[in-house]
């Protein structure tokens, strides 16, 4: 491409030594088709900010011309981009005016196109009668014209709606796009493809998301889609996290982070922000997480509640993931406020997996003031939503809450049994995350039980994979839980080594927060693991040790 350009600056040149004069009348205007194929690649390959001009130009090009149908064709598109672009009153205007075109003309492909189009407008905007709407009315053009390509796409947005609104027939409609589109590399068959993706992402299926999301990757490299792989990269991201594979993550996201910011892509730089925040949260980096957490959240917040609905999703996870921060930092009344406004959000969006995990959050909170019989009831309502979803990931979060609360009623073998369940679940989905929290779980009620082999076992097994996956929090705790074990097996060295572990990490991530009330609601609710430390060192008969270490624990405020 450089080359060429070169070649006509030379000939250009060349042509002005041998004119003396030339006219502008005489230089040729630009074809309309020539620009607007311009403009399709633009679009295709560096996003809708780079081509809206080249559409623009299009557009005036035609009219000039007289060319009504490539006029309704470019407006039609140049909806589409105010649509990509977040603005939406734009984008219904020239979407609406290109189909009134497309019908006076009577030309029934075009005004198919454009039904579908406006279709995935108001699933866009969360309003999911009129898009299903729309993907009939331009359904009934597509069967009647027998063109595959718009039926593919039609199956493809309709799978869009329906998994938004929870419904199963969205795997159909997906399977139904992927055999019209054939095998050819295309856009259509790239989103199609992701999208099922996103089907198994929504339902926990990290490993099975994982191969379709690189399968569309491929698909969109050949085609040189700069939004398209930004879109697969931050998916991929997602998958990689649920997965436990933290820095590969972030690696992933920084990628996509990149080019949407190059691209223009406001919304999806946001989305693979709060995806980024998700990575650094499993790894410990809680400074890192809030501060992408909060560039994220000020998008949604200030595009997506004011004026953009399709931000709203984006909203609720970003809101419940905030809040889970908080948690940990020991801001319980901010982790609150997240969570119900995220479960408003999401009842007002029909969006089911939200008011899901959001409730599980609500229940950590009333776990944590011990009021067990209310997060029990949280965490069961939580659990029969995500198993009428076939939401496997927030049934195996839900049976993990579930388990801790058992524990705490003295329901043993009610909390052992939820706890090998939710362990089945996330070895058959590969989410070492979920298989770590399940083990500790189990773990604890082991200990409960005075069954300290058993329990020291588990401890170590869950261990291992908290190291595998790099999480802090994980850490600490099993190293806390195996030194209490040990402690019962009368092994009080390799008890101590286990408490000084945990201590070691826990002051690790203290050390990286930067602003002191956060430091100090971290070690809130971990002062536990210090006074087992301190106590062992004085049954141990090392009281020096154990001074130093309870200086320790009350210079954190305790």
């Amino acid at each position: 491409m450089i080359k060429l350009a070169r070649n006509v600056i030379l000939i250009i040149l060349v042509l002005s030594c041998l004119t003396v004069c030339v006219s502008s009348a005489q230089t040729p205007s630009p074809k309309a088709a020539d620009v607007l194929a311009n403009a399709r690649k633009l679009n295709s390959q560096e996003g809708p900010s780079q081509s809206l001009p080249e559409f623009e130009k299009a557009l005036a090009l035609f009219q000039k011309e007289g060319d009504r149908k490539n006029e309704a064709i470019t407006i039609g598109l140049i909806g589409n981009v105010y649509k990509n672009l977040g603005q939406h009153v734009k984008a219904l205007e020239f979407l609406e005016r290109a189909l009134a075109m497309k019908r006076e003309l009577g030309d029934r492909l075009e005004e198919g196109k454009t039904l579908s189009n406006i279709g995935l407008f108001y699933w866009n905007t969360s309003d999911y009668p009129k898009a299903i709407d729309y993907f009939n009315q331009a359904s009934v053009i597509a069967k009647e014209l027998g063109d595959r390509n718009l039926e593919a796409a039609i199956h493809n947005n309709t799978g869009l709606v329906y998994d938004d609104i929870g419904d199963a027939r969205s795997l159909g409609e997906y399977n139904r796009a992927i055999e019209l589109y054939g095998s050819q590399p295309s856009k259509g068959l790239a989103d199609a493809v992701g999208n099922i993706g996103g089907w198994h992402l929504l339902h926990g299926n990290y490993a099975e998301a994982l191969r379709y999301y690189q399968q569309a990757l491929e698909v969109d490299q050949k085609l040189e889609s700069k939004p398209s792989i930004t879109l697969d990269l931050e998916n991929i991201g997602l998958c990689l996290v649920g997965l436990g594979r933290n820095k590969e993550a972030i690696e992933t996201l920084d990628r996509a982070i990149a080019l949407a910011h190059e691209a223009g892509l406001v919304k999806e730089e946001a989305d693979s922000r709060k995806a980024k925040a998700s990575a650094l949260l499993q790894l410990g980096r809680y400074t890192a997480a809030l501060e992408q957490y909060n560039l994220a959240l000020q998008v949604y917040q200030q595009t997506g509640v004011n004026a953009e609905p399709e931000f709203k999703q984006n909203l609720v996870e970003g809101l419940g993931d905030l809040g889970n921060l908080e948690i940990r930092l020991g801001d319980v009344a901010s982790a609150e406020r997240e969570f119900r406004r995220a479960i408003a959000v999401a009842e007002e969006i029909k969006h089911p997996r939200g008011v899901t995990t959001n409730l599980i959050s609500l229940g950590d909170l009333q776990l944590r003031q011990k009021r067990f019989p209310e997060a029990a009831a949280l965490y069961t309502q939580a659990l029969s939503r995500a198993n009428d979803a076939n939401d496997k990931g927030s049934a195996a979060g839900a049976r993990i809450q579930i388990a801790h609360t058992y524990r705490s009623l003295r329901k043993f073998d009610e909390a052992e049994e939820q706890s090998r369940q939710a362990r089945e679940i996330a070895k058959a989905n590969l989410a070492k995350p979920l298989e770590a929290e399940s083990l500790y779980a189990l773990a604890e009620v082991l200990r409960a039980r005075g069954s300290s082999q058993d329990a020291f076992n588990a401890f170590t097994e869950g261990a291992a994979i908290a190291a595998e996956i790099a999480n802090p929090e994980l850490s600490w705790r099993f190293d806390f839980g195996r030194g209490q074990s040990l402690e019962h097996l009368n092994r009080g060295e390799e008890a101590l080594s286990a408490y000084q572990n945990a201590v070691k990490t826990i002051e690790t991530v203290r050390s990286e927060l930067r602003e002191e009330r956060f430091r100090a609601g971290y070690i809130e609710d971990k002062y536990q693991v210090y006074v087992a430390l301190v106590r062992l060192l004085l049954k141990l008969g090392r009281a020096e040790e154990a001074f130093v270490a309870a200086e320790k624990l009350r210079a954190r405020s305790y």
